[in-house]
């Protein structure tokens, strides 16, 4: 690009970008050049994007420009400058009227009401701005008049079961929409029978609606209620299609035109324009499932209470104690800030401790000073604090041996006697400082005195009477004795003893039963509005959670997935996009999320040739809010590979990219070696594998709950491991969880969860090699052969010991593997080490665990290399899957890479789903869009530089805001991938040469080598992000 600061109009070349007439702006400039001649050139409408300018704008193509080199020249029409405009040759005549040039400036200056004058009106602060937005373009653009209607997607028809059609529906496209779709049957039915409606509606409705054709569209004309005698009180309908139903209704209730409104008012807002069957019944499932709705709520429809779970009854003076801090309070003259309070939830027992700060160190030591008052606890409950969650106080527990437990998150109904306490001291304390004006940490102990011996009414005795079995001699009291001038009776201390402790048995006792009474009361009272609410291991729900930076302002989170049911109101959320990734919640807490997919579950989807349908009916009463939780539709499962039997004979339609010769010779390969092409895995005679866990304790797991499709499916898995003897029937005190995945081809993929065995198992340090190393042996080859192991793991047997902890347990059985599983931590060193020993001296082999690739320059010696490695796996007791060996190609998908021919070049799938990522809202997502980016880093230059605004944004120190420079680097990253260069596969023969450069945040290298005709080609690109003290040094030590 040059910019022509004498040009009026800016021209391109028209072999820089693939014109056509859709770019057109129906006119041409007239160009006058240094020979005073005048040439028409074409204008196109083109975006740019740079320094100087960037937007959409009228250009002139031309075949050549007069500088070599130049693709575009940028003119005064563009940059800036432009006293009088271009001629310009319409090809259809037009009036002064529609003519919209703007006026030329008499002169090069503009004055600033000028500028006033010609700027756009902004719309950035009001309601117009979103649906702008929706475009998609941030750049300032040229008004440029629409060549083609907007388009809008339904779903039709077609094999991918997506079709665009316009806004403006033809009626003929539309008529046969409405008779293919089958929910529309019975309209155009009752049409026939011309009684209007279908037979399954009321007569009444019969009434108040007709169906009739109009240019062969079926329309529907309605009456409301009540106003059939009215020519205004009718409306006409359109019948729509399934189609269209969607765009409906998310365009009545999620537009900003719509406002998300009920289910009520969004079907009146339809039916005043469209009708389908099943119109109010799609609108009350869209609705529901709306997002933005469910994390709002409704002031009205709050979270329903559960019933209430009573504290069980503690009858051990200080047996169990909750713990917990107040504050921070007005700071005193001594410092003291903050109070610790403890109470013993048998005598209600409080205590409160003044400190000035309440880290761990601090409310550990003040603990230790009541412990050694009123003896250790033997459980300590506190909230999730900080304080009490810190390895510290953690350690302490541990070594007093005290159970230490917490109550779950932002619900203190968990220790709400502790809580209530808070009320009460506080407003105790207010009061002293306000009567007497000294610090409050100096009435702290008239405070105490005074809620000690205050009457506890849920147990009907006060704290001192219950802990001392006495009332301690308070003011009153000494008032009483004054007044009487009575004198205490003399007691013997056997007699003394004998009483205090029948008063103490009689006043816990009391207390007990006057404690379990209130609790009864209590439930009574608040289960009245209560309802019964339970959840699923898998379950997706919202959380009422505080916002981020704000502790006191909570809302509605998520959605996330429940991993575990801890009791029968706490569950275990799991929350990757918050600080802790997984928290304990109060049912209290939590609503169910109804997700939008559901709203397509309508919709039948094509089925292929090549997949088998399972559906699963189930009645569901579309009234019954019980029922509409647990709406299942049909589920279509693909079936599995070929057998190896089954692919042997077709198998010679795989090698046609062979010519003859070479087909015989993989053919009578693999027919000399049938025993590695079995449909059952075999088991290696060369190593077993063995778990060692040292002398842990069994762990025990319960089976997770699935559906019935999935017990369906884990049933035949299981069945199919009995049968061929990969299992058999367990009475071991192990058991770990099993669950179904899909894998990448629909086939599921059986999983047992072995994290917990894992987390107790010694590892295995066997190395698995550097996946770069692999690349670079195989890329060279002009031959590469791919071979896949037929389940890998499960051809490596277990030892005795193993095999009693790998049992795993399902809704119908208990188990134990034979063979290793997938899922132990120590598999993949375990396999890597077999093959190793297997194919330790095959010289052009490589393996990584189940991936074996033969490369080589020639073909005989592919061949000889391939009869190698198929008698050593042939030896050693091995089976490949023939489904996923390819012979003999150019390249090969290895490794996440296409490699082959000295070429090496990323998959072009993989490339795909990183540019369709979307833009990332949570540190979550976008630390995996780097991690799929990074993947392939080696072939993007300068990576770690482009992507500094986003890899800043990792830090848990940084606050997460999308800014325009993380925008920029999110699409330079994408760009960098779509238009990476193809590295060269390194020949360690030859000199390779070493380019660095850095910049003010981060150095990058690129490591090149010449081809056969000495040009330089990429082999790999480094880059690295500075640390705040590198951005310090110089250039030279930089790079």
């Amino acid at each position: 690009m040059l910019r022509d600061t004498g040009g009026s109009q800016s021209v391109i070349l028209s072999s820089v970008l693939p014109f056509s007439a859709d770019s057109a702006c129906g006119y041409s400039a007239i160009l006058r050049g240094i020979e005073l001649g005048y040439t028409p050139k074409p204008i196109h409408t083109i975006y740019i994007k740079s320094k100087l300018v960037t937007g959409y704008f009228p250009i002139a193509v031309s075949d050549e420009l007069p500088i070599e080199g130049v693709a575009l020249l940028l003119g005064n029409d563009i940059a800036g400058g432009k006293v009088l405009p271009s001629l310009e040759v319409v090809d259809v005549p037009i009036t002064p009227e529609m003519y919209n040039e703007s006026a030329p400036f008499p002169v090069c200056a503009v004055t600033r009401s000028q500028a006033r004058a010609n700027t756009d009106i902004c719309i950035e602060d009001s309601f117009l701005m979103p649906l702008f937005a929706e475009t998609g373009k941030t750049e300032t653009e040229f008004p440029v008049a629409p060549k083609h209607p907007c388009k809008l997607k339904v779903a039709a028809e077609s094999p991918s079961g997506m079709e665009e059609v316009t806004t403006a529906v033809p009626a003929k496209r539309l008529s046969e929409l409405q008779r293919l779709d089958p929910t529309l049957y019975k309209c155009f039915e009752g049409l026939e029978r011309k009684d209007n409606m279908p037979r399954s509606n009321s007569a009444q409705a019969n009434k108040r609606a007709q169906l009739y054709l109009e240019n062969e569209v079926l329309m529907r004309k309605w009456y409301a209620p009540g106003s059939k005698d009215n020519e205004w009180g009718h409306v006409t309908q359109v019948v729509l299609p399934q189609s269209f139903r969607q765009q409906v209704l998310s365009l009545a209730h999620e537009s900003c035109w719509s406002g998300h409104l009920g289910i009520t008012k969004t079907y009146h807002h339809i039916l005043q324009h469209f009708f389908w069957p099943g119109l109010k019944q799609d609108v009350g499932k869209f609705c529901r499932s709306c997002h933005v709705c469910q994390l709002a709520g409704k002031p009205n429809q709050g979270i329903p209470r559960a019933p209430l779970c009573p504290i069980p009854v503690v009858t051990q003076p200080f047996g169990k104690i909750i713990i917990d801090c107040v504050g921070p309070l007005p700071r005193t003259r001594n410092g003291n800030q903050y109070l610790l309070t403890i109470m013993c939830t048998a005598t209600r027992y409080p205590e409160a401790l003044p400190l000035k700060r309440i880290t761990a160190p601090i409310v550990v030591k003040a603990l230790m000073t009541y412990f050694a008052t009123f003896g250790l606890p033997q459980v300590i409950q506190t909230d999730q604090g900080t304080n009490f969650m810190s390895k510290t106080f953690q350690q302490v527990m541990k070594t007093l041996e005290a159970q230490h437990v917490t109550s779950s998150a932002y619900h203190p109904e968990s220790q709400g006697a502790l809580e209530r306490w808070h009320q009460t001291v506080k407003s105790m304390l207010r009061k002293y400082c306000l009567e007497t004006e000294k610090e409050w940490d100096e009435g702290l102990p008239f405070v105490l005195f005074a809620a000690r011996n205050a009457k506890q009414e849920s147990l009907g005795f006060s704290p001192y009477e219950l802990v001392f079995a006495h009332t301690p001699r308070s003011p009153l009291k000494a008032v009483k004795e004054t007044i009487l001038n009575a004198n205490v009776p003399a007691c013997n201390v056997l007699s003394y003893v004998s009483k205090f402790r029948e008063r103490l048995h009689t006043a816990n006792q009391l207390a007990k039963e006057t404690l379990e009474h209130t609790q009864t009361v209590m439930k009574r009272h608040h289960d009245q509005t209560a309802i019964h609410r339970q959840f699923t291991v898998g379950d997706q729900v919202l959380v009422l959670l505080p916002q981020t930076g704000s502790s006191l302002n909570a809302r509605f989170t998520g959605p996330y997935t429940i991993d575990n049911k801890l009791s029968d109101t706490d569950y275990l959320i799991h929350t990757p996009d918050r600080r802790r990734k997984k928290r304990v919640c109060h049912v209290n807490m939590l609503k169910r999320y109804f997700s939008r997919g559901s709203a397509n579950a309508d919709i039948p989807q094509s089925v292929t040739a090549h997949t088998s349908a399972v559906v699963i009916v189930h009645h569901v009463d579309p009234d019954d809010p019980e029922d509409r939780e647990h709406e299942t539709y049909p589920t279509v499962r693909q079936t599995g590979r070929l057998t190896n039997s089954e692919e042997l004979k077709s198998y010679s339609k795989r090698l046609t990219h062979l010519n003859p010769e070479q087909q015989a010779d993989i053919k009578q390969l693999v027919k000399d070696f049938p025993c590695l092409f079995n449909d059952v895995p075999t088991r290696t005679n060369v190593l077993t594998h063995d778990i060692d866990v040292g002398d842990a304790r069994p762990i025990k797991q319960h089976p997770y709950r699935v559906n019935l499709v999935k017990r369906a499916v884990m049933k035949s898995e299981t069945d199919y491991l009995l049968r061929h003897g990969f299992a058999i029937s367990s009475h071991s005190a192990w058991s770990s969880p099993c669950l179904v995945e899909a894998k990448s081809d629909g086939t599921p993929r059986f999983i047992t969860d072995f994290r917990k065995v894992n987390h107790i198992t010694v590892p295995d340090s066997y190395p698995l090699p550097r996946m770069e190393d692999c690349v670079d042996n195989v890329g060279s080859a002009r031959f590469v052969s791919r071979l896949d192991l037929l389940k890998g793991y499960w051809q490596v047997p277990l030892t005795e010991r193993a095999s009693e902890i790998a049992a795993f347990v399902t809704p119908d059985c208990l188990l134990q593997y034979t063979v290793m599983a997938f899922g132990l931590c120590n598999a993949p060193a375990t396999f890597q080490r077999l093959m190793n020993i297997v194919l330790h001296d095959v010289e052009e082999c490589s393996v990584y665990l189940d991936d074996v690739v033969v490369y080589t320059q020639n073909w005989p010696e592919h061949v000889n290399v391939l009869c190698k490695v198929f008698e050593r796996l042939a030896q050693a007791s091995l089976t490949l899957n023939l489904a996923k060996c390819e012979f003999g190609q150019a390249t090969v998908r290895y490794l996440g890479r296409e490699v082959g021919q000295g070429q090496v070049r990323p998959v072009i799938e993989k490339i795909h789903a990183i540019v369709n990522f979307p833009v990332p809202t949570t540190r979550r997502m976008l630390r995996r869009f780097l991690g799929m980016a990074g993947y392939y880093r080696a072939f993007c230059r300068n990576f770690a530089t482009v992507a500094q605004p986003l890899t800043s944004l990792l830090s848990p120190k940084e606050r997460f805001e999308w800014t325009p420079d993380c925008q920029s680097a999110f699409e330079c990253l994408k760009a960098l991938l779509c238009h990476s260069p193809v590295l060269q596969s390194p020949d360690h023969s030859k000199p390779f040469r070493l380019d660095i450069d850095a910049s003010d945040v981060g150095a990058g290298a690129v490591l090149l080598q010449d081809d056969l005709e000495g040009i330089e080609h990429p082999v790999s690109y480094f880059s690295r992000k500075f640390n705040k003290y590198q951005t310090r040094y110089s250039t030279v030590e930089k790079e």
